[in-house]
């Protein structure tokens, strides 16, 4: 689907209540995308330095016994702290797919970078309320912005459709990687995972309870995204530190 600056549709808002995602193509040309990667790549550059306030993650991060040892994969607190971010996260025509999702009062509760370089490793499916758990549990969405290609090759977004239907499940750990949430899904027959391909400067909206995840990177060059987990004003985190830690409010 596309959506040009007020266009978001109630067939947009359907498709995402149906599936627990909504994948809107080339939403930022590559020009308004420019700044975003221009901040990423001093980050990838020289990652044990950022701005003040933001953290860093390393591949390996995962295992206690190679954690802050990788080449960086991720970071958090962008739009904390750095007011590039701030501005980036208030672009109009975002805010419009937000609101029709969520409704007209929100907030950034949480902000990620994930940065996949090659051979980057597979992230198992999972829920982002696991990690939250912001109440009502409707009210959170999550926009993954595509700065390069995601593609099958190098880790693409994956999404088991309806799964958010079936609220929070209960978790597991990954004894090779314990900071991982696994949802047991119990005898519920899910659909297949559907993969999601997506252009540069395209944009996946999914559901704080949609089963998603992304496989390796087999490919020569990295995969980037910025996440926005966005959530209605009024919501809260079961988890008090979260609440203390919310990355913007807008409304």
């Amino acid at each position: 689907m596309s959506a040009a600056e007020g266009s978001f549709t109630p067939e947009m808002k359907q498709s995402y209540d149906d599936k627990g995602f909504l994948v809107v193509e080339r939403l930022f040309s590559e020009e308004e995308l420019a700044g975003v990667r221009q901040q990423i790549d001093a980050l990838v550059a020289d990652p044990d330095n950022p701005p003040q306030g933001v953290t860093v993650g390393r591949e390996g991060d995962t295992n206690p016994e190679t954690k802050g040892t990788g080449e960086i994969r991720g970071a958090a607190f962008m739009v904390r702290y750095v007011p590039y971010f701030q501005e980036f996260a208030r672009t109009p025509k975002l805010l419009e797919c937000v609101r029709g999702l969520l409704g007209p009062r929100v907030k950034v509760f949480r902000d990620q970078m994930l940065l996949k370089p090659p051979g980057g490793q597979a992230k198992p499916l999972h829920q982002d309320q696991s990690y939250f758990q912001v109440t009502p549990e409707d009210d959170l969405v999550t926009a993954w912005i595509a700065l390069d290609e995601a593609t099958l090759d190098n880790g693409c977004m994956t999404y088991v459709p309806g799964s958010h239907k079936h609220g929070i499940f209960p978790i597991g750990n990954d004894p090779e990687r314990p900071v991982h949430h696994i949802p047991d899904t119990g005898d519920l027959d899910l659909p297949d995972p559907v993969h999601c391909p997506v252009p540069v400067g395209s944009l996946i909206f999914h559901h704080g309870c949609s089963l998603h995840a992304s496989a390796d990177n087999n490919s020569a060059s990295w995969r980037k995204a910025l996440i926005f987990h966005f959530a209605t004003s009024d919501s809260s985190s079961a988890r008090d530190e979260l609440n203390e830690q919310v990355s913007l409010e807008i409304d």
